[in-house]
């Protein structure tokens, strides 16, 4: 019974572990996808003053 409570403990930590894991993952994702889409606004709004200017 003891053997049984232990594997089942294990199964769960296991699976915690992995969504953990992916958890890190997406918030990584959506961290690096915000970033890529600030720098593309960023480089438009750029070159929309740079043309006002000219």
């Amino acid at each position: 019974m003891k053997f049984a409570f232990m594997s089942v403990e294990l199964f769960l930590l296991c699976k915690s572990h992995f969504f953990a894991k992916v958890v890190l993952f997406l918030t990584l994702y959506c961290i690096s996808d915000l970033s890529i889409k600030n720098n593309i606004l960023r480089k438009v709004m750029n070159r929309a003053n740079r043309a006002k200017k000219i």
